[in-house]
This record gives C-alpha cells, sequence and structure tokens, in this order.
C-alpha cells in the first residue's frame, strides 16, 4: 500500500526509509559518508530545508521542508542515484551482502520498497521531540555515548560544533 503524503509548501516532514530487508548497506563509515554528502548535494538542487538528520547503519530519519510542499520528488532525489551508484560500488567490490539484495524482479535492491514512513509535523514541539528522537537513535543503540558523537547526524550542528550538511535549526 502507498503512503498518502500531504504535500503542504514549507510544511516540516518527518521521513524514515530503512535499507533492503534491514540489512547494514550504510554500515560501513565511507558509505555513510557518501550518503551525508548526498544529503547536502540534493537538499540544494531539490530546494529543500533539512532540520535534522541521522544515518544509521540499515535506515535514515530526516526531517526536511520541501519549499513546495512536494516530497516525493525529495525521496527520489535522496535514494535513486545513491542506490545506482551503491549497488554499483558492492558489486565491484564484491560485497558480500550483494546475494542477499535480489528484489521480485531479480534485480539488486538497495533501499526497501514502499514509501518508509512519512508524517506532516504540525509545530515546534512536535518538531523538538522529532529532532531530539533522531539524535538520541545511535545512543539507543548503543553506536555511541553521546549524540554528538555520531558523526553521521545533524546533533553536531544542534550541540554547537560544525556538522557537514547545513542544518536549518528554527521554523
Amino acid at each position: 500500500m502507498a503512503v498518502k503524503h500531504f504535500d503542504i509548501p514549507n510544511h516540516a516532514r518527518f521521513i524514515t526509509y530503512s535499507c533492503f530487508n534491514r540489512l547494514p548497506l550504510l554500515g560501513d563509515p565511507s558509505i555513510r559518508d557518501l550518503y551525508v554528502a548526498e544529503l547536502q548535494k540534493q537538499s540544494t538542487r531539490l530546494e529543500f530545508d533539512i532540520i535534522a538528520y541521522v544515518v544509521m547503519p540499515e535506515h535514515v530519519h530526516l526531517i526536511v521542508v520541501p519549499q513546495d510542499g512536494q516530497i516525493e520528488p525529495v525521496l527520489r532525489g535522496l535514494k535513486q542515484g545513491f542506490a545506482r551508484d551503491t549497488l554499483k560500488r558492492m558489486r565491484d567490490e564484491g560485497h558480500p551482502l550483494m546475494s542477499e539484495l535480489v528484489g521480485v524482479h531479480g534485480k539488486p535492491i538497495f533501499w526497501q520498497r514502499g514509501g518508509g514512513y512519512d508524517r506532516n509535523l504540525r509545530g515546534g514541539d512536535d518538531v523538538r521531540e522529532k529532532v531530539a528522537y533522531i539524535h538520541m537513535n545511535p545512543v539507543r543503540r548503543g553506536l555511541v555515548e553521546n549524540p554528538t558523537d555520531w558523526v553521521w547526524s545533524s546533533a553536531q550542528d544542534y550541540g554547537g560544533r560544525v556538522g557537514v550538511v547545513g542544518v536549518r535549526k528554527s521554523l
């Protein structure tokens, strides 16, 4: 079943999407680095602001504000090219998970099918709650002790250090 999107211009969206079968396809720090660079590139190209993000080994959480309200082009931009390039890299390197990435049509798949999770955020309290949830994700998983220690997150921007992706902290 397709995810129902409520596209409202300049409205914050909390989105989550996972790697195929929740495999740790973003488990390699160099792959996470590439994905963070992809976030930066696509936010400029597709004109959306990033409020918060975290790139985990098998999924991504984001709060974005598409200027025109349309989330589908944002999701496509963040997923398609990166998936194609990363699958090629994995295939070329003989990555051990390649055999587990075959979808129903016999082709390799990077992202889980479907739209993931998408929720409109209705105000400052809603946004702050989701920002905290996003930043605490690596802590809850035991990957780091402090949110700012996970470099593939906007927690550094909120913690006073400058992260890689330009983050807009207020609506």
